[in-house]
Order: structure tokens, then sequence, then C-alpha cells
């Protein structure tokens, strides 16, 4: 069994929710600590959530759905 971290943040310049995917909760971490818009200078994260998705990557379509339903 996997794990995917999902940084589900805010930024001050927009009101939008944005999402990035990590593989490791210190890399969704260190990305919320060191954010920076490569346009905006004064850009940063105001409110973040780190969510952990399991992820079982040996099952196919079939026991997917079935695992679902």
């Amino acid at each position: 069994m996997k794990y995917i971290y999902l940084l589900k943040y805010e930024v001050n310049y927009t009101n939008q929710i944005k999402f990035k995917a990590f593989s490791t909760v210190e890399h969704a971490n260190n990305y919320h600590r060191n954010y920076k818009h490569h346009l905006i200078k004064d850009a940063y994260i105001e409110k973040y959530e780190i969510l952990v998705m399991e992820l079982d990557i040996n099952l196919n379509n079939k026991e997917l759905n079935k695992k679902l339903n």
C-alpha cells in the first residue's frame, strides 16, 4: 500500500483553492514552508491542509470498482 500526500492550500494573491500531490509528508510540508511564486514577490500560503490518500497500485479497474461499490 502506498500513500499520496495532497496539499490543499490557499494563497494570499487569489481566493482559489489549489492542490499539489507529494510522495512524502516531508515534501508537502517543505513546499508549504518554502512557497514562492515565480512572478509575485510577496506571495505566501495563508491556509493549508495535508490530506492523505491511500493508493493500491496492484488493483486493476474491476477490483477497484468492486472495492468502491
